[in-house]
């Protein structure tokens, strides 16, 4: 038997020279033996994934890859997918809007409880949150005050990348500031400014925030409001062109209105509709509470309701949200609405359908 290290052990006899050499030559053998294995089998995998590559009958097409070899292409399809998204999500909108307007001329309610039902949120803005917090803690908004706002992070790079061109109208304050503080806090950059013609005894508490204005949103002259609550009818109303023009606005977007003027939305707010659905005017976000102002004969159509919402449709804005105000009015007389421009909407939702960043 030939000498062998693997079966030497300690107390028998060492190995002679003779057997050392013969134990290097076949040490040296087996691992040629196996460098040899080992190169040949490495050459057959290498073979195999040039094969793969070159002579795959679907490596020339680029959806075999999940795009173009293009770079350029590739971009190009991923924008077109989006697109094509974004166009479906506007086809299921308008035709939930269509179903509404269809309804509304035989749309009956039996109590004052329906008298909203019939306006519900119709579109969905992926990006909604609720906004206005005391802290500044953005989504720490709770209780009453604060409003549904979509895209905060698309206006807040707006304001960012274009300084000052940020615009808000903030309209019935009673100095609860939290959503002008947000708005300043969370949206740096925009413009806000503040009405409520309520304020005579009391100062503007909100003016490291916004600009304040003493005057009512309604028509120019009018006596619009007060009809929800016991408010003093005092300052000058005006109506929304008088209050652009006069602010030098005109040509600007108004990128958020909030509005709570308890009441008088059903007279300023259908002029305001005329003006956008003209293109004289824009508006991207309506932030509203509606109030229910007839808590006296009753009636089972509202054709004050009615010509609002039909006005809101032909300025192109949406239904996004729907809030019944539980702390006050009955708990249904009043209901918190938000309504998003058609373009503005896609632009926010294309923001998240067709970033990458979120998935």
């Amino acid at each position: 038997m030939r000498p062998s290290l693997m079966n030497y052990s300690p107390g028998s006899p060492l190995p002679t020279t003779s057997s050392f050499e013969r134990l290097r030559l076949m040490a040296t053998r087996r691992v040629a033996g196996k460098g040899v294995f080992c190169s040949l089998r490495f050459l057959v995998i290498l073979g195999t994934w040039i094969s793969y590559l070159y002579l795959h009958p679907l490596k020339n097409n680029p959806s075999y890859y999940g795009g173009s070899t293009s770079s350029t292409n590739s971009v190009d399809q991923m924008q077109a997918s989006c697109r094509r998204r974004l166009d479906k999500l506007d086809h299921i909108f308008n035709e939930r809007r269509r179903i509404r307007q269809q309804a509304t001329p035989t749309y009956e309610y039996k109590n004052y409880k329906m008298k909203f039902d019939l306006y519900e949120p119709e579109a969905s803005c992926f990006s909604e949150e609720r906004f206005g917090s005391d802290s500044d803690v953005r989504y720490e908004a709770f209780g009453d005050g604060p409003k549904f706002v979509c895209g905060v992070d698309v206006l807040a790079q707006k304001a960012k990348l274009l300084d000052k061109n940020c615009l808000v109208y903030s309209v019935g304050s009673n100095n609860d500031v939290r959503f002008e503080k947000s708005v300043h806090t969370h949206i740096t950059g925009c413009e806000i400014h503040t009405f409520d013609p309520t304020l005579t005894d009391t100062p503007f508490v909100g003016g490291e925030y916004a600009t304040f204005h003493p005057w009512g949103l309604g028509t120019d002259g009018g006596k619009e409001g007060n009809t929800m609550h016991t408010r003093k009818d005092e300052g000058e109303r005006m109506s929304f062109q008088t209050i652009i023009q006069k602010l030098g606005h005109t040509n600007r977007t108004i990128d958020i209105l909030k509005i709570d003027c308890q009441g008088c939305e059903y007279a300023a707010m259908p002029p305001l509709f005329e003006l956008i659905a003209s293109g004289s005017v824009r508006v991207d976000q309506v932030l509203i509470e509606l109030h229910d102002t007839k808590k006296t004969n009753f009636a089972t159509k509202d054709g004050q309701l009615n010509q609002f919402f039909s006005g809101a449709d032909k300025a192109k804005l949406r239904i996004v949200h729907k809030e019944r105000n539980q702390w006050g009015c009955d708990g249904f007389r009043c209901v918190e609405y938000a309504f998003v421009s058609e373009s503005f909407l896609r632009e926010a939702n294309e923001a998240i359908v067709c970033s990458t960043e979120y998935f």
